[in-house]
Formats: structure tokens, C-alpha cells, sequence
């Protein structure tokens, strides 16, 4: 006796051979997410592929129950490997604790032992063979239903979880449908199989159905990598259109944004060359992770985006796909323009015409009797004043145009404060400008060719903001390990403290002057730049004190050192 072939089998071993396929391929992948639940299954359906295989072989009944028994190890981990597939891959990690596993396999643990001494109780099941088909029909009794139910409410649990993400994204309705047809295969054969409307064991078969269905609708667009991973980066109410592609640039999703910008024409599994037809957007094909800008027209229109593209990896750290992000920087690209018309309006056009006014009033000097000697000399200083104006405006809209972050340096910090302190004295004679300290030669911070523009608008403000007879403005460095901090203090009225934060905010005035207020707010916006500080507080003479913070540059090979001399 023993075993004899017999071609009913034949559909349990083409399933088997189809399932270990399956596992070669998912195996190579295994550290993706939900893979190691997707194998367990796999392996759970060979394991019963190829009992049910021996069972039917099988020639006597002994031999045949005792193959039976050993599809109630099966079961489980066919349940328990589809419900921790689903788990991990809907980033429900959280559950999977050393508890909720007990819990999992304290019932197909129970089982093994009823199953294995049910020749002496007969409570899991009982079975005859027909003498027709010489299978093993079993009759089911109690206590397995109390392993059945539990089985495939694993089964159900995992399908809710996948069914719930599947169904936020719209693109994946098809997949939805997908594993709600194949889990509908494999419980109606199973109660097909239950009623004894059929001999033949359907499970194996159904469920050989079930993961190629899934293997196909999720994983051949690498979505057991890309999905879970992604929507964690994607807000669907973000103004900024997000595209996630795979590792072959197909789309995989899309949020809202994403959709309107292509007018709702994306598709899963569309390339993104069929997404943007008529764009640059291909010349990213094969950058992981990049920064840039590109335009493309929309009805009509040409539209600039900035574009950041991130890498997508697996656990182990192979890159698995794309995340693309692009914002429409349009309104900014023409504010831009708009700035450089009015830095050339400032910087050329104003300050032509203001440099004509002086010139003329310094022409009148010799004809102008003393009455309007007072009125000339208030001609020029506003002359002056407002030629000094237009470079400050100038230094402040260039700085607003620049919309990225600054383009940092290397700077040696001792000449451009020296300079700016030696072009203060020449400016305002009337005032006292002393050092306290001695300047450090060789520190060198991060900031760029407008560090200048810092130190001159501060000096300014100590001198154009002081009713004292002899203004005095007086000059600090304090090094530190990281860090260097330049205090300008002057004998002035000083900053009441509840103005000390609006004084650099844009237009803000302070103190009655007469001065727009317009440099504080470029300091401000350049020593941020910087990634430095500035602050005001009260001085030693009671008037204003501005600490500017600035960081030390520690790596001056990644950045090009910028050469000042006290003659520049």
C-alpha cells in the first residue's frame, strides 16, 4: 500500500509550484513592507498545497488523517501572516506587540493539541473516505469552528485594513476590488466546501487565487514599498502638487494638488512623461534627490514651479522610488522682476537725479547770499540723505529678491567692520566713534558681499537717531566658541523696552525720527539670512545698544573666502 498518484492532485501541485515562484519573488524583496507577512502566507499555502497533495496520495486512512491533521498548522499561518501583511503595510506597526502575538497563536496552539488527540475525543472533527472518490470527507464538529471562526476573522481584519487604505486613495479602487473579489473566492469556496457541496478541499486552490491576485494588483507596481511610506509625507490638502513614482517612473499617487495640475489626467501606472507631456520634468528621470526650479505652460500660460525630489527606500536602504514635490513659484518669479525694476529705478534713475540736485546746490554756494546759505545747506543734506536712501533701498530689495536662502561665505569679519567704522568717521565728523577692545583679525563668519550693509546702517542709526551734542558711538567684538557677537552702542535717548521687537519690523520708525526705518529692517532680514541674531538693548550711557550675532565659519573649504582690504 502506501501512496499512489492520482490526477485529482494534480491542481494542489501546480498551486504548490505556483506559490514557490511566488515566494522566490517575494523573497528577493523581503525587506519591503508587509513582506514578511506576505511570505509567511505564501508559505502557509504550500505547506497545505502539498498536505493535501500527500493526503490524496495517501492509501490508507491512517495515512490520510494523519496528513489532515497537519493542515491545522497550516491555516494559521496562512491567517496570521495575511493579517501582519496588512498590518504593517497600512503602518499599523503599533499592534504588533509580544501580547497581541500571543493572543494570535494561543488558538491554532490549543488546536494542535485537540487536533492530535482527537482520535481519543472526536470533538475537532470526524472523517470517513468515499468510495467513490477514495478522498477524505471530513464531518466538522465543535470545537473546530471555535478554529475557524478565529481564522478567518484574521483573514477579515487584514482585508479591512487593506480595503480602508485603498479606499482613501482613489487611484486604488481598482486594487480594492481586486482583494474584495479574491477574499469573496476563497470564503465562499470554503462554505461550498464546509455545506459538502464539494469533496475536494477548496482552500488550497482559492487561496492560490487570492495572493497571485494581490501579488499582481499591489506589488507589480512596487506599492508594498511606496504606499505606506508616502502617504505619511502627503497631506491631500497641501497647495503643493505631490507625485509618488516608482522605481521604473510610473506613478504610483497623486494628491489633489497633484491631480488639478494635470487637469485630473493622471492615472496609476502612467509614466511621467504621459503626465507632463510637454515639459522638462523628464530631465529628473534619474535624480533621487535634487532641488531645482522648471517651467512648463498651463492653458496657455507659462508657469514656474520649484522642484524637490526625495528618494523613497526600503528598510535596508535601497531606493524603492520618488517623492516629487512642486510649488508654484509664479507669483514669485514675477515679483521678482518687479523687484528688479525698482532696484534699477532706485539704484540709477533716483539717485542720477538726486546726484544732478547736489551737484547744482554745491554751484549755488558762491551766489547764494547768507539768508540762503542756512536754506542750501538743508538742500544738500537732504541731497545726501536720500542719495544714501536709494543704496540703502537698493541693498534691501536685493536682498528681497533673492527669495532662496542666501548664498553663504566665508567673510572676514575684521575689514568689513573696520571699513564700515572708517567710512562712518569721514560721514559724520561731528561724531565720536572709539573701539572698546581690539578687533580680532582672524575670525571669520558665514555671511556674504552685504555683511557691509549691517555695519553701515547700524552706525548710521547710532549717529542719524541721537540728540546728544556730540553723538557717541562706541564699537565691541566678543568672540566665542561659536559664535561672535558686535555690539554698537551709542549716548542716544536708547529704545523704551516695549519697542525694542517692532523697531525692526518693515516701515517701523522709532523714537520721532525722521528716518524711514527702512535700514533696521535690512538688517534684520540679512543678519536672519546669516542665521545669526540682533537684538537691542539699553547701552552703558543709557541709549541704544545693537548686539549683531553672527556664527563662526568652521569649514572654510566648502566655501570661497571673500577678500577685503582696509583700502577697499
Amino acid at each position: 500500500m502506501g501512496y499512489e498518484f492520482t490526477p485529482v492532485a494534480l491542481p494542489y501541485i501546480a498551486s504548490s509550484v505556483i506559490c514557490t515562484v511566488l515566494l522566490g519573488t517575494i523573497w528577493r524583496h523581503r525587506d519591503r513592507r508587509g513582506a514578511k507577512g506576505f511570505i509567511l502566507d505564501i508559505v502557509g499555502l504550500i505547506f497545505l498545497g502539498l498536505t493535501v497533495t500527500l493526503q490524496m496520495f495517501a492509501t490508507t486512512e491512517a495515512q490520510k488523517l494523519f496528513w489532515w491533521n497537519w493542515r491545522f498548522v497550516a491555516g494559521p499561518l496562512m491567517a496570521i501572516g495575511y493579517l501582519l501583511m496588512a498590518v504593517e503595510y497600512t503602518n499599523n506597526e503599533e499592534y504588533i506587540t509580544y501580547r497581541t502575538g500571543a493572543a494570535l497563536v494561543s488558538i491554532p496552539i490549543l488546536t494542535q493539541f485537540l487536533v492530535w488527540t482527537n482520535d481519543s475525543h472526536g470533538w475537532v472533527y470526524s472523517a470517513a473516505i468515499s468510495p467513490e472518490t477514495g478522498l477524505l470527507v471530513p464531518t466538522f464538529e465543535p470545537l473546530y469552528w471555535l478554529y475557524a471562526v478565529p481564522m478567518t476573522t484574521y483573514l477579515f481584519v487584514g482585508v479591512y485594513l487593506l480595503i480602508r487604505l485603498f479606499l482613501s486613495l482613489p487611484e486604488f479602487k481598482k486594487q480594492a476590488g481586486i482583494l474584495i473579489a479574491t477574499i469573496l473566492f476563497v470564503v465562499v469556496g470554503m462554505i461550498v466546501w464546509w455545506r459538502g457541496f464539494v469533496t475536494l478541499d477548496t482552500l488550497t486552490l482559492t487561496s492560490t487565487v487570492k495572493v497571485v491576485g494581490f501579488y499582481l494588483a499591489v506589488d507589480r507596481l512596487q506599492l508594498l514599498d511606496i504606499v505606506p511610506v508616502a502617504r505619511t509625507k502627503v497631506i491631500d490638502n497641501m497647495q503643493d502638487a505631490v507625485f509618488v513614482v516608482n522605481s521604473t517612473n510610473r506613478v504610483v499617487d497623486a494628491n489633489p494638488a497633484a491631480k488639478r495640475l494635470v487637469d485630473n489626467d493622471v492615472v496609476v501606472g502612467d509614466s511621467l512623461e504621459e503626465a507632463f507631456p510637454s515639459s522638462q520634468i523628464t530631465e529628473f528621470d534619474d535624480v533621487s534627490d535634487a532641488q531645482s526650479e522648471l517651467s512648463f505652460e498651463i492653458d496657455g500660460e507659462t508657469r514656474h514651479f520649484a522642484i524637490q525630489i526625495s528618494p523613497l527606500t526600503s528598510s535596508r536602504g535601497s531606493q524603492t522610488g520618488r517623492l516629487i514635490v512642486l510649488r508654484d513659484i509664479t507669483a514669485l518669479k514675477n515679483r521678482e522682476q518687479e523687484l528688479t525694476v525698482l532696484n534699477r529705478i532706485v539704484r540709477h534713475d533716483i539717485r542720477n537725479e538726486m546726484n544732478v540736485i547736489s551737484g547744482r546746490s554745491e554751484l549755488l554756494e558762491d551766489h547764494v547770499d547768507s539768508a540762503g546759505e542756512q536754506h542750501l545747506e538743508l538742500i544738500q543734506e537732504s541731497s545726501s540723505h536720500v542719495v544714501d536712501l536709494t543704496q540703502v533701498v537698493g541693498d534691501l530689495v536685493e536682498t528681497l529678491s533673492n527669495n532662496a536662502d542666501l548664498d553663504l561665505e566665508t567673510v572676514h569679519l575684521e575689514p568689513v567692520v573696520w571699513n564700515q567704522l572708517e567710512k562712518a568717521r569721514i560721514s559724520y565728523p561731528s561724531a565720536e566713534f572709539a573701539m572698546d577692545g581690539e578687533l580680532p583679525t582672524d575670525v571669520t563668519v558665514r555671511a556674504d558681499e552685504m555683511l557691509s550693509s549691517v555695519f553701515t546702517n547700524l552706525f548710521n542709526n547710532a549717529v542719524l537717531h541721537n540728540n546728544s551734542a556730540k553723538p557717541r558711538v562706541t564699537l565691541s567684538v566678543d568672540e566665542r566658541d561659536e559664535t561672535v557677537v558686535i555690539r554698537v552702542a551709542d549716548n542716544g535717548p536708547g529704545i523704551p523696552e516695549g519697542q525694542r521687537d517692532e523697531i525692526f519690523g518693515r516701515g517701523q520708525k522709532g523714537l520721532e525720527s525722521e528716518g524711514t526705518g527702512i535700514g533696521l529692517y535690512l538688517v534684520a532680514t540679512l543678519v536672519d539670512g546669516y542665521g545669526g541674531d540682533v537684538w537691542v538693548e539699553e547701552s552703558d550711557e543709557g541709549g541704544a545698544a545693537f548686539n549683531v550675532q553672527l556664527t563662526k565659519a568652521t569649514n572654510e573649504s566648502e566655501t570661497r573666502t571673500v577678500a577685503q582690504s582696509k583700502t577697499d
